[in-house]
C-alpha cells in the first residue's frame, strides 16, 4: 500500500496557507497601517521559527544566510503589496492571477536557465493560465483595474517567481529547516526599515496599536502552513503534494467570502477552478 503519511500534512498546510493569505486584507478591512501588520506578521513567525528549528541553526553557512536574505526582503515586498492590491481587488480575484502567472514565470525561467524541459501539458497549463487571467481581468473588452493596479500585479508576480526561483536554489545546497529562521529574520529587519521610514514621524502610533492583533492572526496560519508544507515535501511526492497545495486559492476564496463579505459569484468560482486546473497541469506536466 502506497504510504500516505504526507497527506494529512499536505492538506493542513493548504488549508492555513489559505487562511492567512485571505487575512492579508485585514489592513485594508481595519484602516491599519500595511506596514505595520507587515512587520508584526514576520517578526512573530520569526519568533516561531526560531523556537521550532532552533537545534538546526548550526547548519547554518554562509549560503544559508544569503538565501534567507534575498528571499527575506522579496517577502517583505511581496507581503506589502498584496496588502495594498487587496484595498482595491478581492482576494477571490487578485491570487488566482498573480499565483498561476508566477508559477508560469517560474516554469519559463526553469527552462532558459536550468534547461528544463516543457511538456504539452505543460504547455496546455499555460494557455490556460492566460484565458483565466484575460477572463478575469477584461469585462466585455474594457480592462477592469488601474495602472497602479497592474504595476502592483507585475510586482506581486516578479517576487512571488523570485522567492520560488531562491528556494529552489536553497533546496539543493542548505539546510531548509536553518533556512526558515534567516528568512523570517531578514524579513522582519527589513520589513521593519520600511516602517520605521512610513511613520518615522509617528513610530509608536501604529506599530503599539492593533495592527499587533492582525499581524498575529496572519504569523500563526502562516507559520504552520509553512512548517505542514515542509513535514509534507519531505515526506511525499513533490508533484502531488504542490498540486494539493494549488488548492488554497479556493480556500482562501471560502475565507474571504466568510471573513470580509466578498462577492463569489458562478464566474469567479468557474474561473478559481480554472486556475487550479492549469497550475495542477503545469506541476504535474
Amino acid at each position: 500500500m502506497q504510504n500516505l503519511t504526507w497527506f494529512p500534512f499536505s492538506i493542513a498546510a493548504t488549508l492555513l496557507f489559505g487562511i492567512a493569505m485571505a487575512l492579508y486584507k485585514l489592513p485594508s478591512a481595519k484602516n491599519q497601517s500595511r506596514y505595520a501588520v507587515s512587520f508584526w506578521q514576520l517578526f512573530i513567525a520569526f519568533l516561531f521559527s526560531l523556537i521550532v528549528f532552533y537545534n538546526f541553526i548550526p547548519l547554518t553557512n554562509l549560503a544559508t544566510i544569503l538565501y534567507g536574505s534575498a528571499w527575506g526582503i522579496a517577502f517583505s515586498c511581496l507581503s506589502l503589496l498584496q496588502m495594498k492590491a487587496l484595498k482595491e481587488v478581492d482576494t477571490n480575484m487578485l491570487y488566482p492571477i498573480t499565483t498561476s502567472l508566477s508559477l508560469v514565470a517560474s516554469v519559463l525561467f526553469g527552462i532558459m536557465f536550468f534547461k528544463d524541459h516543457i511538456s504539452w501539458v505543460q504547455i496546455l497549463g499555460m494557455v490556460l493560465v492566460i484565458t483565466v487571467v484575460y477572463l478575469f481581468s477584461y469585462k466585455g473588452k474594457k480592462l477592469q483595474y488601474s495602472n497602479e493596479i497592474l504595476v502592483i500585479g507585475l510586482g506581486i508576480v516578479f517576487l512571488s517567481a523570485f522567492g520560488k526561483i531562491i528556494q529552489k536554489f536553497a533546496s539543493d545546497s542548505v539546510d531548509i529547516h536553518a533556512l526558515q529562521v534567516y528568512q523570517y529574520l531578514s524579513a522582519a529587519f527589513f520589513s521593519l526599515i520600511l516602517y520605521t521610514f512610513v511613520h518615522r514621524k509617528e513610530f509608536k502610533k501604529h506599530i503599539f496599536s492593533s495592527s499587533f492583533t492582525s499581524g498575529l492572526m496572519i504569523a500563526v496560519p502562516s507559520f504552520l502552513g509553512g512548517y505542514m508544507w515542509l513535514l509534507a515535501l519531505t515526506k511525499g511526492p513533490f508533484s502531488l503534494v504542490t498540486s494539493i497545495h494549488s488548492l488554497y486559492i479556493i480556500i482562501v476564496a471560502l475565507v474571504a467570502y466568510i471573513a470580509f463579505k466578498e462577492k463569489l459569484t458562478w464566474k469567479k468560482m468557474f474561473l478559481i477552478s480554472l486556475a487550479v486546473i492549469a497550475t495542477i497541469l503545469i506541476k504535474i506536466g
